[in-house]
C-alpha cells in the first residue's frame, strides 16, 4: 500500500469526537505516510476544517457532537463533491451503515478494525475504491439490488 496520490501524499482529515482515538488515528496515519491536513472534534468544526483543508479523505466518526457525521459527509460532499469519505465508526448498525452510503461516503470501516486494515482502507479510499468491513458489503450490495427492483439471490 502507497500513501501517494498522483505522486505527493495522501492528504486526511481525522474527525472523532474522542480526543484520544482521534490524536492516535491521526499519528498511525502519518507514520505510514499519509498528510494529516486537519482533525475537528465536533460536526460544525469538522465541515469547516473539511472546507478550508480540502483532504483527499474524510476519516469521518458518525457520532459527533453538534451536527452529526452523516450530515458533515453531505455537507462537505456539497462543496467538495470529489472528496472520499471513509467512515470509522463503532456501530455495525444496518441502518448507520446504509445512512453513511447514502450521504455520500465511500467505505466504511469498524472502529474494531486493526491500524493495518485502517491504513488499507484509507489508501485504497483514496484511489477511490470503496472499502466495507467484511460483511457490510453484502449488505450495501443487497440495499442496492433492493431500490433497483432487482431481486436478490
Amino acid at each position: 500500500m502507497t500513501a501517494q496520490h498522483d505522486g505527493r501524499p495522501v492528504t486526511v482529515m481525522v474527525v472523532d469526537d474522542h480526543p484520544m482515538w482521534r490524536d492516535a488515528v491521526a499519528r498511525d496515519l502519518a507514520e505510514a505516510g499519509f498528510d494529516v491536513v486537519a482533525t475537528a472534534g465536533d460536526g460544525p468544526q469538522a465541515v469547516r476544517r473539511a472546507k478550508a483543508a480540502g483532504p483527499d479523505v474524510l476519516v469521518l466518526d458518525l457520532n459527533l457532537p453538534g451536527l452529526p457525521g452523516v450530515e458533515v459527509c453531505k455537507e462537505v460532499l456539497a462543496d467538495r463533491p470529489e472528496l472520499r469519505v471513509l467512515v470509522l465508526s463503532a456501530s455495525g448498525e444496518h441502518a448507520d451503515v446504509l445512512e453513511a452510503v447514502k450521504s455520500g461516503a465511500t467505505g466504511y470501516l469498524l472502529k474494531s478494525a486493526s491500524t493495518e486494515e485502517l491504513l488499507d482502507a484509507v489508501g485504497r479510499t483514496a484511489a477511490g475504491d470503496p472499502v466495507f468491513t467484511p460483511g457490510l458489503a453484502g449488505l450495501v450490495l443487497g440495499e442496492y439490488r433492493r431500490l433497483a427492483g432487482e431481486p436478490t439471490p
